[in-house]
């Protein structure tokens, strides 16, 4: 910890994860489910369940139901924990604007994660069973190993690369 220094930049990062952990959590499970993550709870249920899983290009790809039945395993089944894996990647894709410190700078990556935090698109859909908030994580993940790999040249970026687009391709097809 000795190397470890807090500063206003790491606070206010800190700030955003609170305000992001608390805006995709809270209250997650009154609403009511609406017809498309209907569709996407009970495949994942019925998987959960052990009665198996097929693909239907209707409903997109494999990783969200495997996901969700996960998460019911793991707390449940309801409401609450079906959209869990949403919050959980909407959560995820805030704080990866961290990462973006190199090519934004300091107040420009602080930005992008106060936009990504109160996006009415980002927010919704941070909070809904369906495909958006995976999506989003993806697409920023997928930019940063791109840009990392121009700027390095090292493979490992391109492994990165290369495993962020087969769970897109396995979460939608729009991979």
């Amino acid at each position: 910890f000795s190397s470890f220094k807090l500063n206003i930049e790491i606070l206010l990062f800190v700030l955003l994860l609170v305000a992001a952990v608390f805006t995709r959590l809270y209250l997650l499970e009154p609403r009511v489910m609406s017809h498309d993550e209907t569709s996407h709870v009970y495949f994942s249920w019925l998987l959960y369940r052990g009665q198996g899983y097929s693909h239907d290009p209707v409903t997109h790809g494999p990783f969200q139901f495997h996901t969700v039945a996960l998460s019911y395993f793991l707390f449940g089944d309801n409401d609450l924990t079906a959209r869990i894996p949403a919050a959980l990647f909407s959560i995820a894709t805030v704080a990866f604007a961290w990462f973006f410190r190199r090519y934004l700078g300091r107040f420009g990556a602080l930005a992008a994660g106060f936009m990504l935090l109160i996006s009415p698109f980002m927010l919704y859909y941070g909070r809904y069973v369906r495909n958006e908030a995976f999506i989003g994580l993806y697409g920023l993940l997928t930019l940063w190993a791109i840009l990392r790999y121009l700027e390095t040249g090292r493979d490992r970026f391109l492994y990165i690369l290369t495993t962020v687009m087969v769970l897109h391709f396995t979460t939608k097809e729009t991979s």
